[in-house]
């Protein structure tokens, strides 16, 4: 009888949870996603993004409540920023007549969607009131509030030092073609090391600092100024097991080294390091180009923390904003030696490549580290010269050069560039 009655509680338990999820998903789950795919990021973008960016330095700089202003123009750019760089491609977020919104819809498996929309209207004492509909449920506004608030203690836990939402946002308001943002930043929010911390998790912060301060002590005492030489000493002290975990780390080191400040973001104590094991403040040169050696080894580094994805981003996003009036030029060169570090961060953190690809960066040179047939790759590309020729990051042409450069790289093509 008990055995029977365990049995009945087992279906009926299974029958409710059945019935629950159910109701979720018919609450919370779409059979489509709401939000277009979004474009890749454009110089536009990059140019309304790098002006919201100015203004948040300003902000910070003065450690008072400033006011930050955003047009539709900026508002769109962020959200194509975000979609590109969170790989979910469907984010949206638009100013219209009065109304912010921002949408995303997320893949989930056997080709369900989850879709999301947040709106905000007028003028607000603190962080903006705002609604929040998930699949079919409209959250009310207290409900919504919870969401943001649990968002921003997820910061807090990661180790990011952050005021409360309405000591940072002191008022809002939305007009039909601007938001008016008075925010309060703190001079160091730890955000963006905290994101750091987490991304290089996987990264031997001890090896780091290893190879840094001996390459640092080499660099002092023989003024090595060639990128490829620099390379080879530091990849000829590759172990023979764990050759991938030491790449990691040598790049990082490396990208210390060569780029300096810009990379100082990627160690969590870049300041203190570079100040016990000063480095030689002098150019390192790629193929007789200080730029190249920068774009070289920042984007092996970028690619050991952040992934594969992320570095590429960066690279493309870097020659949009310098395809800008005042710019050096959208260069497919400097791309090319961002793909030439890319590719090799990745043979080199591949178990099956990695004691390989060291072997081959120890003795390597300027050619081994990118083909001098790649120097002659379009560069100093304005906007509009970019535009004519290549159209934008998702057109053919452009997806055609840059797998043109990968077939060279990757010594599938003997060439010239086209």
């Amino acid at each position: 009888m008990s055995a029977r009655l365990s049995t009945l509680c087992l279906r009926r338990a299974a029958a409710l949870a059945a019935l629950l999820l159910m109701m979720v998903g018919f609450l919370f789950v779409d059979l489509s996603p709401r939000v277009q795919s979004s474009d890749r990021p454009s110089a536009q973008n990059m140019k309304a993004a790098r002006e919201i960016w100015s203004q948040l330095k300003v902000a910070q700089s003065t450690g008072t409540a400033t006011e930050i202003y955003f047009t539709d123009e900026s508002v769109g750019a962020l959200s194509a920023l975000l979609s590109d760089a969170s790989g979910i491609g469907r984010i949206e977020a638009r100013l219209t007549s009065g109304v912010l919104s921002s949408s995303v819809s997320i893949p989930l498996p056997l080709g369900f969607w989850m879709n999301a929309e947040a709106t905000a209207t007028g003028q607000h004492d603190g962080f903006p009131v705002y609604r929040l509909r998930v699949g079919r449920v409209t959250f009310p506004q207290f409900a919504s509030r919870w969401f943001a608030d649990a968002a921003w203690w997820a910061l807090g836990l990661a180790g990011a030092r952050l005021p409360s939402l309405d000591e940072l946002v002191r008022q809002v308001r939305i007009d039909d073609q601007q938001v008016t943002a008075r925010i309060a930043l703190p001079r160091s929010t730890g955000v963006f090391d905290s994101i750091m911390a987490v991304s290089s998790e996987s990264v031997d912060q001890q090896l780091v600092r290893k190879i840094y301060c001996q390459a640092a002590t080499e660099q002092r005492e023989d003024r090595v100024d060639a990128l490829p030489l620099m390379v080879n000493r530091i990849f000829a002290k590759s172990p023979s097991h764990g050759a991938d975990s030491y790449s990691r780390a040598a790049f990082i080191a490396l990208s210390l080294l060569v780029v300096g400040e810009e990379a100082e973001a990627l160690v969590p104590d870049a300041a203190a390091l570079a100040q016990n094991c000063p480095r030689r403040n002098r150019p390192v040169y790629l193929h007789g180009r200080e730029d190249l050696a920068k774009h070289w080894t920042l984007s092996a580094a970028l690619t050991s923390v952040l992934g594969e994805k992320a570095a590429a981003n960066i690279g493309e996003w870097k020659e949009l904003d310098d395809s800008l009036a005042g710019g050096s030029g959208f260069s497919f060169v400097d791309l090319a030696a961002d793909r030439a570090g890319l590719q090799t961060a990745l043979r080199s953190f591949d178990v099956k490549t990695a004691s390989q690809t060291t072997r081959e960066l120890s003795t390597a040179r300027d050619n081994d580290l990118l083909p001098s047939s790649l120097l002659e790759a379009p560069e100093g590309l304005s906007n509009a010269s970019f535009a004519d020729r290549f159209g934008s990051l998702e057109e053919r042409k452009y997806r055609q050069a840059i797998a043109h450069i990968d077939g060279i790289l990757g010594g599938e093509m003997d060439i010239r560039q086209r």
